[in-house]
């Protein structure tokens, strides 16, 4: 079985599951508004999903995880329960009039977009597929060890260390060309050698377990998928069924582990502490769920908790948000400026402000977080925080005028993401970016993304080779010939 990597879905066929949506939403008890802003929401996210180029282009792909995440898998959830879809709303005729204004300004910034973007990507045929092995192996490395050999420096070492943490994805990228290198050299018969899976792991728990970090949990996952989607892997009957378990208990057990246990973090828990909380939370995965139920019990979209969907939907954060704009408390160009600023490096402006928007959002709608909470961030979706900047001039002109930068930005960047390890992690990053990042987070993503993204690329190509050597040694080999495997279409 090869898990597809759509480039377009038929419009013929997404019409008739938008009407079918439709009429379950009607039996069920859905306003007639609602159910119809669904359908006008599904059919012009499926065309500019087509316009972008589907999943291939970075645009693309925002587009699928923006309507994905945030409004259809919520609502088509909602009509599997068998509840109206506009229930637990505070505002719902203004959520969907938003919602297919925010997607029909999406598929005229894509066709604008594609007129003025780089048809071929800059990063293209940077890392040729005889060097891919040693980069992935430098990149792990790094990734692991490179905090504590920049703690060398002395007194500089600060603030490389806070640069690098920004910087630093060479864990996830040297999983993907792992990946990328073990199916060309095995001809499609093979995804996965040893540095690869114990990066996995070594993220998964480090960067996902330990930090109750749904993403860090994810991500590895996500690093292995998408090459095995880009290049047609085959997968076997054992791999699917995996695949199958490992999606259970990240739905059933690991979203409720990570939610419910970061309210028992502190700001200085030593480390036995936090190995206490994360053994105790794990061994009772049952109890813990139960738990996040009972704390997470009132004010979701759905009438009862739902566990990993909850966290599939953004109609019901963004409704207070929306909710809270209609009654006069707009923010202004703020989250646009503060994301610009942040933009400057601590060494030329070593006191900038830091500015936590979700957090700042959180309190503005009251109830999602305690008085006392500073830190903790409530994710928003762009459209809410768009119309928080300037109601409908936010949604129909600030935020396209984003995602046009945004969209021409990697586009040119990288062109088609099957094509190399620098896009497919674009892709990763943005099925957490774009539903959650709001426009703030994709300045943000523009930003430190894009600084991220280079660094990785140049790193794999020049210094990856050299951290490879302590695992590796010399490599003897020479100029070594380039091997081939082209996915089909």
């Amino acid at each position: 079985m090869r898990i597809p990597f759509p480039e377009r879905v038929p419009i013929n066929r997404v019409a008739i599951f938008a009407v079918a949506l439709f009429l379950i939403q009607q039996v069920e008890g859905t306003a007639l508004y609602f159910s119809a802003g669904c359908a006008v929401f599904i059919l012009i996210a499926a065309l500019a999903f087509n316009a972008a180029g589907g999943l291939t282009r970075a645009s693309g792909a925002y587009v699928f995880f923006y309507s994905l995440l945030v409004v259809i898998v919520g609502v088509c959830y909602k009509a599997y329960l068998g509840e109206p879809a506009q229930s637990n709303l505070r505002d719902p005729r203004t959520d969907i009039e938003i919602y297919v204004g925010s997607i029909a300004a999406m598929l005229a910034t894509v066709i604008v977009s594609r007129r003025i973007l780089r048809k071929s990507g800059l990063l293209k045929n940077m890392l040729r597929d005889s060097e891919m092995y040693r980069a992935s192996v430098g990149c792990i490395v790094f990734g692991v060890v490179g905090a504590t050999l920049i703690a060398l420096l002395g007194e500089a070492s600060q603030l490389v260390n806070s640069a690098f943490s920004q910087l630093n994805q060479l864990i996830p990228v040297g999983i993907i060309i792992g990946v990328m290198y073990e199916i060309r050299r095995s001809g499609g018969t093979r995804s996965l050698n040893l540095p690869t899976l114990l990066a996995a792991v070594y993220y998964f728990v480090f960067f996902g377990l330990f930090p109750f970090s749904k993403q860090g949990m994810l991500l590895p996952a996500a690093c292995w998928v998408l090459p095995v989607c880009a290049l047609r892997f085959r997968l076997s009957a054992l791999q699917i069924v995996a695949c199958l378990a490992f999606v259970f208990i990240v739905f059933y057990y690991l979203v409720p582990y990570s939610q419910y246990g970061r309210k028992f973090l502190e700001p200085n828990m030593a480390l036995s502490q936090h190995l206490a909380l994360t053994t105790r939370l794990l061994e009772s995965p049952e109890e813990t769920r139960q738990g996040f139920e009972q704390d997470f019990a009132v004010g979701g979209y759905y009438n009862t908790p739902q566990g990993f969907w909850d966290r599939l939907q953004f109609v019901s954060v963004d409704d207070k948000l929306i909710n809270v704009t209609d009654q006069g408390k707009v923010i202004g160009l703020l989250p646009v400026t503060a994301s610009l600023l942040n933009a400057v490096p601590h060494f030329l402006w070593p006191n900038k402000p830091n500015y936590n928007l979700g957090n700042l959002y959180s309190h503005e709608v009251g109830g999602m977080t305690s008085e006392e909470d500073t830190t903790t961030g409530v994710s928003f979706s762009p459209t809410s925080e768009a119309y928080h900047m300037k109601k409908w001039l936010g949604v129909l002109v600030v935020a396209p005028l984003v995602w046009l930068a945004m969209f021409v930005l990697f586009d040119s960047l990288c062109g088609d993401l099957r094509t190399t390890p620098w896009g497919l992690l674009v892709l990763a990053l943005l099925s957490h970016t774009a539903p959650e990042g709001a426009i703030s987070g994709l300045i943000a993503f523009m930003t430190f993304g894009t600084e991220a993204l280079l660094f990785c690329a140049f790193f794999a190509k020049w210094a990856a080779p050299f951290f490879a050597i302590p695992v590796l040694g010399p490599d003897r080999r020479g100029a070594a010939s380039r091997i081939s495997f082209v996915p089909s279409p």
